[in-house]
């Protein structure tokens, strides 16, 4: 079974025509026919129903058609694969990432670039409250995600990176004494937060936080970026809650961190990547980041 045999069995089951499945893959009409009549013969059934009129798929051909798409696909990324190895795992990687990755996402992309500075590397912010995509769909060679983010399916394999605690984000002239928050004495406050929909699990964490302490919380605004809660938070407006790798990545003199004394309120990181992982690029990323998966455990 040739590849070209696969071609234009699929070429005729797009235009059920044998003389536009010819002009699509450039050979003459009788090549076709040819490509056809070898394919039936080696599977030992028919295609097509053939007449002067019209042409059309048999239920063998219905059944054989998502296979033979198979055999074009693999062929097709085999094909890939080998020549970015053939160049040098010269190559393309594609990133989808939330905030709180960042940090750990850093420090692997400055080792890969060190030893693979030919392959170019795309990186995509993504909203904490998006999933995976299905693996047919997924345009991303890794997801960098919390854990409770990660799909209910067999199509993707994941490693845990971090965990990051939990801190609450007060202006800087906030009274406090400690460096420990006071939850009792902040349940009165306003708060400012990122969106339910921006970081489902922030607010969840949020919100059981408050339920364990029994009160519920002043929510005078909510947003769904980072920025405009921080300013908020700086300008006096209220305090928020959030992974302290948020706000330490653009604190200033006009906020102060308070880590939330409790372990059970922490969020852990991972990154997932499709079991079908074929681009060697990705595959050489992936070396990169289950060694620092296994170095931040240290």
């Amino acid at each position: 079974m040739h590849l070209n045999h696969i071609k234009s069995f699929l070429a005729v089951s797009k235009t059920l025509n044998f003389t536009n499945a010819a002009k699509q893959n450039g050979v003459p009409q009788s090549t076709i026919s040819r490509h056809i009549n070898d394919l039936e013969q080696q599977l030992g059934v028919k295609l097509f129903y053939r007449t002067k009129r019209d042409v059309r798929l048999t239920e063998e051909g219905r059944t054989f058609l998502p296979y033979a798409q198979e055999i074009l696909d693999a062929a097709k990324k085999g094909a890939y694969a080998v020549r970015q190895l053939h160049n040098g795992a010269k190559g393309r990687l594609s990133i989808a990432t939330i905030p709180t990755a960042i940090p750990f996402l850093k420090d692997c992309l400055k080792l890969f670039g060190q030893k693979y500075p030919d392959i170019t590397v795309d990186v995509t912010y993504v909203s904490s409250g998006e999933s995976l995509m299905e693996e047919n769909d997924d345009p991303y060679d890794f997801h960098f995600l919390y854990t409770d983010m990660l799909p209910d399916t067999d199509d993707f394999d994941y490693v845990e990176t971090h965990t990051e605690q939990l801190a609450f984000v007060l202006p800087a002239d906030f009274d406090t004494n400690s460096k420990r928050a006071d939850i009792s004495a902040l349940k009165h406050e306003k708060f400012i937060i990122l969106s339910e929909e921006e970081s489902p699990l922030l607010y969840m964490q949020f919100m059981n936080l408050c339920r364990t302490h029994r009160f519920t919380p002043n929510i005078t605004n909510q947003f769904s970026d980072i920025k405009s809660v921080l300013l908020s938070v700086s300008a006096g407006l209220g305090i928020s809650i959030m992974p302290m790798i948020l706000p330490m990545n653009s604190i200033s003199d006009s906020l102060q961190l308070i880590p939330v004394d409790d372990e059970n309120y922490s969020m852990s990181c991972a990154a997932a990547w499709k079991k079908s992982l074929l681009n060697p690029a990705a595959s050489l990323f992936l070396d990169i980041v289950k060694q620092q998966a296994e170095h931040s455990e240290q």
